[in-house]
């Protein structure tokens, strides 16, 4: 037995090659092959291949070197660098599925829908800005294996009838935390409609809506943002400030009626998706004279820019901006 087990060792030492017919049936077995005996570079080309591997014969503490760790796949995936981490990015332009191998400690932000913004009352007056969508910001969440629905709102619609509102924007989500859309503009005289931010007030007077986005207090690294529109000013017959509020933003409250632009809520900064800061969730600007509408930028969840009319309807309300869904995760 020895001088046979010195035999097959010279042979395989020399790299010499052993017939399978001259190998009986079960004579070599996982516990007479001592550890590192077979290397790479002993075996021929394709000599191993999947049809040759017992079912389980492989298992992770027998390969050498590192095994494949948890990722996720799904959304458009970039990388990049930051602050000397690597992070693998899952972007969301729009409603999809991502799914999860293992437990990952991810970043992630929620843009909701802005508001869209209506149409101008016939004779003379003013629309307020559309709210922008709800944000919410999380980090060190840890995501368990599964898959995953990623909701992206949509831009609220605009109004091109003087008796109708415009279109709230739509909500955004994903792992149970939701981004509210933003309150659509309304015509003369109707009240802003509350959003995740609130839309800015009409002429008359009108008050603004108000943020309804969940501001998640009670859970640990993840934060809502939505404020409150700016209020309406006077119908131009009634004289002093006319013109209609700014839509609120995610990092502010939008202006009242300045009888000309009013500035809608300011957004706030966030850099998941590329490691530099972008501007998301702006509310839309209140109006005065003749405006028309300005849509929101397609995935920043901005509101519209309101409407005004002087001496004849203005039907041209504009479109919020669509939301957006971005997860990051570290990566060695």
């Amino acid at each position: 037995m020895a001088s046979n087990a010195k035999n097959i060792a010279e042979l395989l030492n020399n790299q010499s090659t052993i017939a399978t017919a001259d190998i009986a049936d079960d004579a070599i077995t996982t516990a007479k092959i001592s550890n590192d005996a077979v290397g790479a570079d002993q075996l021929a080309d394709n000599s191993v291949v999947t049809a040759n591997i017992a079912d389980n014969a492989v298992t992770a503490a027998k390969q050498s070197g590192s095994t494949v760790g948890a990722f996720a796949f799904g959304g458009t995936i970039t990388e990049y660098e930051s602050g000397g981490t690597k992070y693998r990015v899952h972007s969301f332009l729009s409603s999809n599925r991502i799914s999860f191998t293992g437990t990952l400690v991810c970043d992630y932000l929620i843009v909701a829908g802005g508001g869209g913004s209506a149409a101008a009352e016939g004779n003379t007056g003013s629309t307020g800005g559309g709210g922008a969508g709800g944000m919410v910001v999380a980090t060190s969440q840890s995501v368990t294996a599964g898959n995953y629905d990623v909701v992206v709102g949509a831009g609220g619609t605009a109004s091109t009838d003087i008796n109708q509102p415009s279109g709230n924007g739509g909500n955004s989500s994903f792992n149970t935390h939701v981004g509210t859309g933003g309150g659509g503009g309304t015509d003369y005289n109707t009240n802003g409609q509350s959003g995740g931010s609130g839309s800015g007030g009409p002429e008359n007077a009108k008050p603004a809506g108000t943020s309804n986005q969940a501001t998640y207090s009670g859970v640990a690294n993840v934060t809502g943002y939505g404020n409150a529109g700016g209020v309406g000013g006077n119908y131009d017959s009634v004289g002093g400030t006319v013109g209609s509020g700014g839509g609120g933003g995610a990092g502010g409250a939008g202006a009242a009626a300045n009888g000309g632009t009013a500035a809608g809520g300011v957004g706030l900064a966030n850099n998941f998706r590329t490691g530099s800061n972008v501007t998301y969730a702006t509310g839309g600007v209140g109006r005065a004279g003749n405006e028309n509408g300005t849509a929101g930028s397609a995935n920043t969840g901005d509101g519209a820019g309101g409407v005004s009319s002087s001496g004849g309807g203005n039907t041209n309300g504009a479109a919020g901006g669509s939301g957006i869904v971005v997860i990051r995760y570290a990566v060695t």
